[in-house]
């Protein structure tokens, strides 16, 4: 990339990114509403021993998907007896389902080289993949918190870190940025293969 690309880069993001956040932080409780359904269907194929008796969205200092579950039958966790019957409150902050529009729409419109056209394309063909980051994020780190809660609660001097935990932690600890940058580089690169016919 040349000096004049990586100006252009930044100036595009000095311009873009303070709008997208705007947008973000003013719009996007609706984004996580139209979510809603889809995050439920996951979390309930992901926890199959319970079943989600309530995931709505509420107000706390922030915006956040409140989800209540109900065990449907006993389990065993960290050997300890779970009955069933029992629920289960979590709750997650919407603004991971906003970090993958926000990269996404970044690279887009920052992307050197690209024609308003070929900016448009790369908008649209970031829809798919923001909604595929948006299912392996929000329904998987409220069923981390989920075990989390539950290896805790029921053992403590046991407690360990299940998969399922370690997936909140990465996802809080800069997975979420990674995952939405690598799903750019992967955008451009279908986009690339998209306009090669045309050369």
């Amino acid at each position: 990339m040349s000096h004049v690309e990586a100006r252009g880069v930044i100036l595009r993001l000095l311009v873009w990114l303070p709008l997208l956040i705007w947008l973000a932080w003013t719009q996007g409780r609706h984004l996580a509403e139209a979510l809603l359904s889809l995050d439920r269907a996951v979390l309930d194929a992901v926890l199959n021993n319970f079943s989600v008796l309530r995931m709505e969205l509420g107000l706390q200092r922030e915006w956040v998907f409140q989800v209540t579950l109900i065990a449907d039958q006993m389990q065993w966790v960290q050997g300890r007896m779970l009955p069933a019957g029992v629920t289960i409150d979590v709750s997650t902050p919407i603004h991971g389902v906003l970090i993958h529009p926000i990269v996404l729409a970044s690279a887009a419109l920052a992307w050197p080289g690209l024609a308003w056209h070929d900016r448009l394309l790369r908008l649209l063909l970031s829809l798919p993949v923001i909604l595929l980051l948006e299912l392996l994020d929000t329904p998987l780190v409220l069923a981390s918190s989920v075990a989390d809660l539950l290896s805790y609660s029921l053992n403590p001097a046991a407690d360990q870190a299940s998969r399922l935990v370690d997936w909140v932690r990465l996802m809080d600890g800069g997975g979420r940025i990674a995952l939405a940058l690598s799903a750019a580089f992967a955008v451009a690169w279908v986009q690339a293969k998209v306009n090669s016919p045309r050369s």
